[in-house]
């Protein structure tokens, strides 16, 4: 998931009112449990339940990104679909379809809105998260420090920071989710546990300090132990370390999501020691990978490439999935997955 900016935040805040007076201390704040903060979020989506908006596929999309519940993907990018025969509706398709990381039809929709006459500023911040996770963060980071000057707080320096992780300005991107953490006022872990989150991949897997990614991805932890990315990120550094017993428990904690990179790492984990188990687990990864290329193609292309030259053992599927990624986005990343195809399927 890419949008991390004003709408994001607006709905991340939403949820505040619901949280009551249960909290549990997190390392700096105090913000309501995850238990009860996910409670708060499936209530919020019972009472949009038969309704058709925006509000209501932002709801479904945090479910997504925090539970890896891709049922909820699915019913939050319904829209990517549907006719948007004016400048709300193309909007609103726009960012359903970036969410799925179908990244050309989301700037051709913005396109049609520019000429039927939408408000600048309501574009570029649709166009500007699509054109980071193109790879081209470099041509959106002076509108968005203009922006943070102009309106200063927690989704101007959470989009600047995604931006200048993108453009591997990595101590410029820490000060500013430093910044958007500074100025979150709620008791609503979500936004936090999405802060540290995004810090901590930017630091282990941009910028090479596993050490300090591995610090914030706990600290996502802390605020939302059911952040399945979260785990699985913080799982793999384990993993590298040989903290396999520590990692193995910490993906089956969350097996039970269904995403299909914890059963794959958990094959991997178990193949010296229950064969017939890894083996179990690797085709359940297969299985659900498959399911969700055939729906959504564009927004699982990346990571089952990365499954399949690895315990999938299908290089030229690796490939493939490789060449639709980078045919998307220009990203570092995106180049050196398909190099890496390249070469694994010519051997």
């Amino acid at each position: 998931m890419i949008r991390l900016g004003w709408r994001f935040a607006s709905t991340l805040l939403l949820l505040a009112p619901l949280s009551a007076t249960s909290v549990v201390a997190a390392p700096v704040v105090s913000t309501t449990s995850g238990n009860i903060a996910l409670a708060n979020l499936d209530h919020l989506i019972g009472q949009r339940t038969g309704t058709d908006d925006e509000a209501a596929d932002e709801l479904w999309l945090m479910r997504a990104r925090y539970l890896a519940d891709y049922a909820a993907l699915e019913r939050g990018t319904a829209f990517a679909d549907a006719q948007a025969p004016d400048v709300p509706r193309l909007l609103r398709r726009a960012r359903a379809r970036a969410s799925v990381h179908r990244f050309a039809d989301a700037l051709a929709d913005l396109d049609v809105a520019a000429r039927l006459g939408a408000d600048p500023e309501m574009l570029f911040r649709v166009r500007a998260p699509v054109r980071i996770a193109q790879g081209a963060a470099a041509e959106v980071i002076a509108p968005l420090e203009a922006t943070a000057a102009r309106d200063p707080g927690f989704a101007a320096a959470s989009a600047l920071a995604v931006a200048y992780a993108g453009a591997e300005r990595f101590a410029d991107a820490d000060r500013e989710y430093q910044a958007a953490l500074d100025a979150l006022d709620t008791t609503s872990p979500f936004p936090y546990a999405w802060l540290y989150f995004a810090r901590g991949t930017m630091w282990a897997e941009q910028a090479g300090d596993t050490e300090r990614g591995a610090r914030h991805l706990r600290r996502a932890l802390d605020y939302l132990p059911q952040f399945v990315a979260a785990n699985l990120h913080l799982a793999e550094i384990e993993t590298r370390r040989g903290d396999v017993l520590d990692a193995a428990a910490r993906l089956e904690r969350v097996a039970e999501s269904g995403d299909p990179e914890v059963f794959a790492m958990l094959g991997r984990l178990h193949a010296k020691t229950d064969a017939a188990l890894a083996a179990l687990e690797i085709d359940r990864a297969r299985a659900r990978f498959e399911s969700l290329l055939a729906r959504e193609p564009l927004a699982f292309a990346d990571h089952a490439a990365e499954f399949y030259l690895g315990a999938g053992a299908d290089p030229q599927r690796a490939w493939q999935l490789a060449s639709a990624n980078f045919a998307e986005r220009k990203t570092p990343r995106a180049q050196g997955l398909l190099q890496r195809a390249a070469n694994a399927r010519d051997r």
